[in-house]
């Protein structure tokens, strides 16, 4: 039953993979399995072998593979222990909503084969549930210089499924910069050589998704590993193993729920509510994109979309039981007169509606979502308002 079970997944990837190289919204795995189960059911024994081959080889793995694995299921224990420690910690509901969380995506320079992962583009976000964003990071790193040559027709083949941030395509490459950079925003503060030499630097941790086509939390570990050795080469590989903490948005989600006692509600255990259903609803389309996917027109492969839409999808799922307001443009993305999104990436960016150019600019005021008009009833289930239920409605 298993290799069946397998085989099954390995279908459903597929099929996903094709609907993005179309250039489609990618449905989820939930919905596939509905979709797919009736045609997986009537496939011949060879058609289904095909996939089964591919399982089996999914199975064979090498020893390092299984050693990494391992400790990467200590690293998820250790991450699981912080994040119910972290949450015990959490008081009341007004240090839960204003409680800051960084959400990371990371495409990769990727040969699967040789388990070979490079940052190609880092997006992370800093939000919490009261505000929606505070600060956002974003960049395309390249590796023209130094991926290793062997490779160069494995990670063409990744980047075309993929991000399409071509290996030997020119892009930013000054990595000290580049790390130094990215540091700084997470520790949102300097950041200097000492920290380094002195093993003083104490990073927050940063949650992407546990799995998902092409990306998870061990290529997003391994890459910034590996980014971070290029910096410094000097340095012991358990130095820079403990630099970055990677953890589970899935993990993260769930205690935000089970804060709010909201795993306790009904309705969260119907089909189509898992934790991983509710991350990947609603993608986003045009203009939350960086400039080099905008202008290939695949927006939702970029990272900086994902961490917008994991943030945003959060948000709404916390506000349908909650009395969280959602303020378009902080929370989920705003509609302009182009059709096209925008989020405000910056907390205090000082624009106005006016110069958003929002279509209606009266609908919400800045003042609507002050800290005293959520108290003790955010944990109190109410009906939105119907201007608020989704945000594809126009400002």
């Amino acid at each position: 039953m298993s290799t069946k079970k397998n085989a099954f997944a390995i279908f459903l990837a597929d099929y996903r993979n094709e609907e993005i190289n179309k250039g489609n919204k990618p449905s989820s795995f939930q919905q596939l399995s509905i979709k797919l189960a009736p045609i997986w059911s009537s496939m011949t024994d060879e058609e289904k072998n095909k996939y089964k081959v591919l399982a089996g080889k999914n199975k064979e793995k090498p020893l390092a593979q299984i050693s990494d694995q391992q400790k990467n299921s200590c690293d998820f224990l250790s991450m699981q222990k912080y994040l119910t420690k972290m949450f015990e910690f959490i008081l009341n509901d007004k240090e839960l909503l204003e409680k800051k969380f960084i959400l990371l995506h990371i495409n990769c320079h990727t040969h699967n084969g040789e388990q070979y992962y490079f940052p190609a583009e880092i997006a992370a976000l800093e939000f919490n549930l009261i505000n929606g964003v505070s600060r956002t990071y974003h960049k395309i790193i390249g590796i023209s210089k130094i991926y290793p040559r062997g490779f160069a027709g494995g990670m063409r083949e990744y980047s075309d499924l993929f991000h399409q941030i071509c290996c030997w395509h020119e892009h930013d490459d000054d990595y000290q910069d580049i790390l130094l950079e990215f540091l700084t925003f997470l520790k949102d503060g300097n950041i200097n050589q000492t920290d380094f030499q002195e093993g003083t630097l104490d990073l927050p941790y940063l949650f992407t998704a546990e799995t998902e086509i092409g990306m998870d939390i061990m290529k997003a570990k391994s890459s910034l590993e590996r980014f971070y050795s290029t910096v410094f080469p000097k340095d012991g590989a358990e130095n820079y193993k403990s630099v970055f903490k990677i953890g589970s948005i899935n993990q993260l989600l769930l205690e935000i729920k089970k804060k709010m006692k909201l795993n306790l509600d009904p309705q969260n255990i119907r089909p189509g509510m898992s934790v991983h259903d509710i991350l990947e609803s609603d993608m986003f389309g045009r203009g939350l994109g960086c400039m080099y996917h905008e202008m290939k027109d695949i927006a939702f492969k970029c990272s900086k979309a994902r961490v917008i839409q994991w943030m945003s999808n959060i948000c709404k799922h916390i506000s349908t039981y909650t009395s969280l307001q959602i303020v378009p443009g902080r929370h989920i993305a705003a509609q302009l007169k182009d059709g096209s999104r925008m989020i405000i990436e910056n907390a205090n960016l000082p624009l106005t509606k006016q110069d958003l150019k929002l279509i209606d600019i009266n609908t919400f005021k800045d003042d609507s979502i002050l800290p005293n008009r959520i108290e003790s009833s955010i944990l109190t289930q109410t009906q939105q308002n119907s201007y608020l239920s989704d945000e594809e409605n126009d400002l």
